[in-house]
């Protein structure tokens, strides 16, 4: 799975050992096939993201991916959930479009909705965000929990990756 990751392995690493993530992993008999990082965030209402997650290139096409998004989804229980991507990434548009996420690029939300999914996501390489449940401007963040989250998750382990 490092390979179809590639860097942002640190990333999905750092949220699984810092507790507030978890995994869940597809298997195709003894193989794990396919994998997802995601965490839950109590902002208003309750959000999932899929963080990561990645099938291996000789089982895409089998339905894995879906399989995975629809098992965190039924062990997040959110009323939201969010994922981002880049505009390239057809694959990854094409899977959630189909299991009925909506998807927005960051320039056409308004600046609150989007810093605040930029800092719940950690979206920052990616230039799509993909929301199911929810519209974004209706998100809110009472406690600051996204701004706790991005500094922990995603500027630390950032600054972690560029001194290495």
């Amino acid at each position: 799975m490092r390979r179809e990751y590639s860097r942002g392995i640190e990333y999905a690493s750092a949220v699984v050992q810092d507790g507030l993530g978890d995994v869940a992993v597809v298997f195709v008999g003894e193989t794990p096939a396919g994998t997802e990082v995601f965490y839950a965030l109590e902002l208003q209402p309750r959000v999932c993201v899929h963080y990561y997650i990645a099938v291996l290139r000789e089982y895409r096409g089998r339905g894995l991916g879906k399989l995975l998004v629809r098992s965190v989804e039924g062990r997040c229980r959110a009323q939201a959930y969010l994922a981002t991507t880049t505009s390239d990434n057809v694959g990854a548009r094409r899977l959630f479009a189909s299991l009925g996420y909506t998807e927005y690029s960051w320039e056409e939300l308004d600046v609150s909705a989007r810093n605040l999914l930029l800092r719940a996501t950690c979206g920052y390489d990616d230039d799509l965000v993909l929301i199911k449940g929810i519209a974004p401007s209706a998100l809110r963040d009472v406690r600051n929990v996204s701004a706790k989250f991005n500094e922990r998750e995603c500027y630390y382990v950032w600054l972690r990756l560029r001194r290495s």
